[in-house]
């Protein structure tokens, strides 16, 4: 599912996954008579494949495999633009917001933050301050439009641009969007072909999942769709994979009642060896949650989610209960969000910026804090613009 995003790694890719299949399907005395069943015909190509696309997304981004725009429309003046959180309190929010505000300033543009900390009235109500402002510009993070598309499209019949990262786009009301809605369902399908591996390696088994989505959001449905997709294709390529179960949350819970609940559908799926949850965030309470409960034995099952925030990134680093998460570099996304901006204050369509998932795992890992890209893509902006 993952596009191999630079040609010049094929042969890398290919000796990777070739070791990878060798390990995994049981070459040496290891096997057994299940292993050996699970990779016959079909399901040793399938192997194969999934090892390959692993291999893809957890090698290093660069600025050929994830470039920045070539050129940038002349930079326009005077421009105001508020920014507006799902909230500041959440690393996956605040982390691009910070980096618009960041941008903006470097354009020599009014930038603020409003943050409604969770509180889909207080959205509305931010919204409708930008508007009363005359705002140039609204910039949100994880907010869907299906949520306030009414405040969106007063914002957008005034005149306003209005951005969003990490978002669902109902009606195109969102200008841009950086990263794409797709790349959600790409990072879904990817832990699920690093847990298929990480499963036969660790357990000799088949991965079967349990699956913890929230449906506020369209990038969490996306990413479990993606997920899904990837057991079914398993299936069909009698690989063994399951989903035993699935749970939904409410971002709201997760540091109160949710914990508890997933430590009951654990209890009740002892057979289960992956957690699947939407986001890091959820992942950190619910890791937690087990632990107390002592049901987060790594040597039965293992965590995936999507953000490599800081305290999950430590985790993985640590061997804890988290084995991996889907990573985007919000620090440059923040930065594209103000790209595509200035293309559109200059009367021109906003282009791709470049920020797709990548794979982190303890075998890549950064050596401290989270993940949030390979390289310093901001100086690139900062030239494209000639700013800084």
């Amino acid at each position: 599912m993952f596009r191999r995003r630079n040609p010049n790694q094929a042969g890398a890719v290919v000796a990777v996954f070739t070791c990878l299949v060798a390990l995994i399907t049981g070459c040496g005395p290891a096997a057994t008579t299940q292993s050996s069943a699970q990779d016959s015909g079909a399901s040793s190509a399938f192997t194969a494949k999934v090892a390959a696309d692993v291999a893809t997304a957890t090698a290093a981004q660069t600025a050929s495999t994830n470039p920045v725009p070539a050129t940038s429309d002349p930079i326009v003046h005077g421009k105001k633009i508020v920014v507006i959180p799902c909230s500041m309190a959440v690393e996956g929010c605040a982390r691009p917001a910070r980096s618009i505000i960041e941008a903006a300033h470097l354009l020599g543009w009014e930038a603020s933050i409003d943050d409604p900390a969770s509180d889909s009235t207080k959205i509305s109500a931010a919204i409708q301050r930008a508007v009363s402002k005359k705002a140039d510009a609204i910039a949100l993070t994880s907010i869907d439009a299906a949520a306030v598309q009414g405040d969106i499209k007063a914002a957008r019949d005034a005149g306003i641009a209005v951005t969003c990262n990490m978002c669902g786009n109902k009606d195109d009301l969102y200008e841009s969007m950086v990263p794409s809605l797709d790349e959600n369902n790409k990072a879904g399908y990817l832990l699920g072909e690093f847990a298929y591996l990480e499963a036969r390696k660790r357990f000799n088994s088949a991965p079967k999942f349990i699956v913890l989505t929230d449906p506020e959001f369209d990038t969490v449905k996306a990413r479990v769709s993606g997920l899904k997709q990837f057991i079914d294709d398993c299936k069909a390529a009698g690989a063994g994979c399951e989903k035993v179960a699935e749970g939904s949350f409410l971002a709201g819970e997760i540091s109160t009642v949710a914990p508890g609940r997933v430590a009951q559908l654990v209890r009740s799926n002892p057979g289960y060896n992956v957690m699947f949850a939407g986001f890091d965030a959820a992942m950190l309470f619910f890791s937690q949650g087990l632990q107390q409960a002592g049901l987060a034995d790594t040597k039965k099952a293992f965590g995936i989610s999507v953000d490599a925030d800081v305290a999950n990134t430590e985790m993985i680093r640590k061997g804890g209960f988290q084995a991996a998460s889907v990573g985007f570099a919000f620090g440059r996304a923040g930065y594209g969000h103000v790209d595509n901006l200035n293309r559109l204050f200059d009367g021109q369509a906003p282009v791709d910026q470049g920020v797709t998932g990548k794979l982190v795992t303890k075998d890549n890992v950064p050596g401290s804090g989270g993940w949030d890209g390979d390289f310093d893509a901001t100086t690139l902006y900062k030239h494209l613009w000639k700013v800084g």
